[in-house]
This record gives C-alpha cells, structure tokens and sequence, in this order.
C-alpha cells in the first residue's frame, strides 16, 4: 500500500490534542499500519497537549506514514525546545517526553529557520522516502564515540554488576508475570547494558587502573535512544526491590548517581552535546530501615567502640566509645552515612565492595580484622583495627557491626 504525508493545522486550544488523535488514526487506517495506532495517538497528543500548554501559537501536525512505519511531527511558533522538568522520581508529572523517548522507535527536536521548532517521533521501521528512495543514512555514521568524563572506576565496575544482577532478576519476574511475554522497556534497557559493557570489556580487564579516567567508549548508534530507558528500567528495579519484590538489593545512592550519569551522557551526547564530567557527590537522603529496638539498644550499650549500619549504609546505632574515638556525639553520628567516617579516598572502594558483597561477592573483609583509617569529625584521621561482621536484628534485616580498635601506634 502506498505511503501517505498529510498535514493540519490546528489553533492551540485544548480540543486541539484530540483532532489531532482524530487525524493521525485516519492516516494511519489509510496506509494499513493499524499495529501503530496506539501508540501513535497516544504520543500525538502528548507533544500537541504540550505545544497547546507552553507554545501559544497556532500548530501543524504533519503525518508521514506507510505499511511499516509512522512519523508524527508537530510543528509551533515558539522556538523554545521542551526540556525535561527536574520533578523528584515519583512525580506524576512533567514525564510526557520521556514517555516519547520510551516508546518510540526514534524521537527528536530542531528550531526552524522561521522561528519556531519542530517536535517529531517516529514508530517502526527507519522509512524510506515516500517516492521511493532509500533514506541517507545518518551522516555521522552507524557508531557513535561517547566520552565519559573522569570515570569513576571502581563505582562504575560496581554499577554494571549491579544493573546487570538486579536487570536480570526483573526480566525473570517480568517474563513470569507477563506468561512468557517480556515487556519491551526491559529488552530495550537490557540491549542498551549489553552495548555498554561490550565497549568497555577491554578498559576494565585490565589491571592498576586509577581512580578516575577518561573513558571512550564506541556505542551503535542505534543504541543511543534505549539508554534513557535503561536509566529509568533501573530505577524501577530498585524500587521492586526496595518493596521486597527482589532478592537482588536496591542500588546504593552512590550506585544510583553513576546510572544517572552514564545513561543521560549517552543521551546527551547523542544530541552532539558537549561531555560533562562526573563529579563526586555527597549523599544523605537515603531510606531508613527500622531496626528492631533491641538490636539497636545493644549496640549504644556496648563498651567496645562499635558502629552498626544497614542495608543502605546508613548508620543506625553508634556507642559511646566509637563517638568518643571518632570526635562525635553518638547522636550527630546516628542516620548518617557510613561514609562519613571513611577518608575520601576509599568512599569509592568502600561503596563498590559494600555493593559487591551485598550481591553474594567475596566477602574479605567480614570477620578479619584489617587496619585501616577512621575519619574524625575534625577531619584528621586515626588508625583502627576494624572487624566488620554482618548479622540480622530480630526481624530479620540486615545488619552491619563494625568493632573499631585504636591502633598502637595511633594509641596516646
């Protein structure tokens, strides 16, 4: 059947979105492609609902469509591109262009020369032109080369062992509730994981890397949109098993920054943006898990000098003789992280072994005491002797109990 490319014009008022549904299902009725049609009039109304809302201006929908494909274009007068809204994670809003990014085969924006800006997607197959021709490819090639910027190393090793252990378990419980059938979003996000860990496999067999580095890595082009799916599959996989639908623990937030980061990368420079390098980050807001009060008031009451941290690597209980040792009241230590008495220079290793022991790892450091330095809350350090053993309060929980004994030669 042969293609089709029709185009209206509508006034931005709300009735807009749903003519141009209207328009779209007949276009796509026409060229048979009603497999699209869904999905089609779904993201239509998305980008009209969102150039009635901020362009003001009257708007073109323009349709191009065949047999195996269908791209929509809307086009206003406002030259101002949408952006994402910085909405916190369990926003109900501001989610209408990831939405387009998650479900269509290839998404994108461009001012116009004319002063305003055309926002497209498109479903299916890549099209042809309508007359017949092969489309040119694209002509920055089938690859692309995306810079990661002073890479954390071993945070970074720690995500995709994470991503790939509790993306892997998703799937298993995706495919169990869906009889067999796999929800796109996750076969998506688990190419875009495979892509990633084929383009770096030779950087991270080697050995004495440093602590940070510039990283290139070749990705498919084609790759490039399921990386946005791939950061927001993750998240939900924490979530799953934040609510105990998992086995496989919630990334640490320190693992969550590296996701965030790697995946908009890829994204943004997709969009031929400049690269922006990671930047170390400070976490606080973490969940709490309620330890039993029993397990905790055994802890505070000890006369060692012991610090218990969970699941989370939040410190839920501190005695009087680690405060001491450390130069805080037990009370400022209590909810923060564990990292607060770690030196700077082992936070990353610290949170990659806590992340690899916490999937089943080679626990090394449970139950051998090992000499290491505690951060103070002046910011000197003092030498200990840490024993570190892993427990569960009476509820079951995970629990962390470290015993720190002052070195001697760090002894007044």
């Amino acid at each position: 059947m042969a293609g089709q490319q029709r185009h209206v014009k509508l006034p931005p008022a709300p009735e807009s979105a749903r003519q141009a549904r209207r328009f779209v299902s007949d276009v796509i009725a026409a060229v048979g492609a009603q497999e699209f049609l869904d999905t089609a009039t779904l993201l239509t109304s998305e980008l009209v609902t969102n150039g009635v809302v901020h362009a003001h201006t009257e708007l073109q929908v323009v349709v191009e469509a065949t047999s195996h494909w269908v791209r929509v274009s809307v086009i206003d007068g406002n030259p101002m591109l949408p952006t994402r809204r910085s909405y916190d994670e369990g926003a109900q809003t501001g989610r209408g262009l990831e939405m387009v990014e998650l479900l269509a085969a290839d998404f994108g924006m461009e001012p116009l020369e004319n002063d305003g800006k055309r926002v497209w997607f498109r479903l299916g197959s890549s099209p042809g032109d309508l007359r017949g021709h092969d489309a040119a490819g694209d002509p920055r090639g089938a690859t692309m080369v995306v810079h990661l910027r002073h890479l954390p190393v071993v945070l970074y090793a720690a995500w995709q062992e994470h991503a790939d252990a509790i993306l892997r378990e998703a799937m298993l419980v995706a495919l169990d509730q869906g009889n067999g059938e796999l929800p796109e979003e996750f076969a998506l996000a688990s190419q875009a994981l495979s892509a990633l860990a084929a383009g770096t496999t030779d950087v991270f067999g080697r050995v004495d890397l440093p602590h940070h580095l510039d990283l290139d890595v070749s990705l498919p082009r084609e790759m490039v949109p399921n990386f946005p799916v791939l950061r927001d599959v993750l998240r939900r996989c924490s979530e799953m098993s934040t609510e105990g639908l998992l086995l496989v623990p919630p990334s640490l937030p320190e693992i969550q920054a590296v996701r965030r980061w790697v995946c908009d990368e890829i994204g943004r420079q997709g969009q031929d943006l400049a690269a922006r390098p990671w930047t170390d980050i400070v976490v606080e807001d973490v969940p709490v898990d309620p330890m039993s009060a029993d397990t905790i008031d055994a802890i505070r009451a000890s006369a060692q000098a012991q610090v218990g941290a969970d699941r989370w690597n939040r410190i839920i209980a501190v005695s009087a003789a680690a405060a001491e040792l450390l130069g805080w009241s037990a009370a400022e230590l209590e909810g923060r992280r564990l990292v607060t008495i770690i030196p700077p220079a082992l936070r990353d290793a610290h949170v990659a072994a806590f992340t690899r022991q916490m999937l089943g790892g080679p626990a090394r450091i449970l139950g051998t005491p090992t000499d290491v330095p505690a951060l103070r809350r002046d910011g000197s350090e003092v030498a200990v002797t840490l024993l570190i053993e892993r427990t569960a309060d009476s509820r079951g929980r995970s629990l962390f109990v470290a015993t720190l004994t002052r070195a001697p030669s760090s002894r007044r």
